[in-house]
């Protein structure tokens, strides 16, 4: 025997209700679905979570590319123009940032940081660790060329651009790269590009 609070009870016997169901198959698939995602190691909540972020990411402007097209454009992009490339990369990233804040998130690092959790297949180590006005982010993707890592480094400097960070520190290497920022407030957000 289950219990639930009325409310939620009321609501299920709607739904199921609405989809010409009874209660007990309705709570049945709900159990059902629960112990298959606690089986995988994600709670439902995760799962729940995780959807949220790719309904967001469909309604962003972000897609799903083929890696080694990405690698491959980023190789071709960077030999052909340089400072083009790296001047768009950073681009990108300022307008995530700008994106996080304009939609009123408090937080646009640790919205950034969600969102490589969720999407970041090929990033085997993402931390982003701040301590005051400080802020460090270390990556480790060995699928990573040595451009796209330059170019996806450019992307973080952007977002923490965007986000009001001054860049401080800056090492890249194939498949890694440590960042280091500071700080600098409203006035770098909105101090252009």
């Amino acid at each position: 025997m289950l219990a639930a609070r009325e409310d939620l009870a009321d609501k299920m016997s709607a739904i199921a209700a609405a989809r010409g169901l009874t209660l007990f198959s309705v709570i049945n698939e709900l159990l059902e679905v629960a112990i298959k995602v606690e089986d995988m190691g994600i709670s439902l909540r995760e799962t729940v979570d995780a959807y949220e972020l790719t309904r967001e990411a469909q309604n962003s402007s972000f897609t799903l590319v083929l890696e080694s097209l990405l690698y491959d454009t980023a190789d071709l992009a960077t030999e052909k123009a340089n400072s083009e490339t790296l001047k768009t990369w950073l681009d990108a990233g300022v307008w995530v940032a700008r994106r996080y804040l304009a939609r009123g998130e408090k937080d646009p690092l640790g919205a950034y940081e969600r969102e490589v959790k969720v999407f970041g297949w090929n990033i085997s180590s993402f931390t982003l660790n701040r301590v005051g006005q400080k802020v460090a982010i270390r990556m480790v993707s060995p699928r990573f060329s040595k451009n796209y890592t330059v170019l996806f480094s450019r992307y973080l400097m952007g977002i923490l651009k965007g986000s009001g960070y001054e860049v401080t520190f800056n090492e890249v290497g194939r498949g890694n790269i440590r960042l280091e920022a500071t700080f600098k407030g409203v006035e770098s957000v909105n101090g252009g590009n």
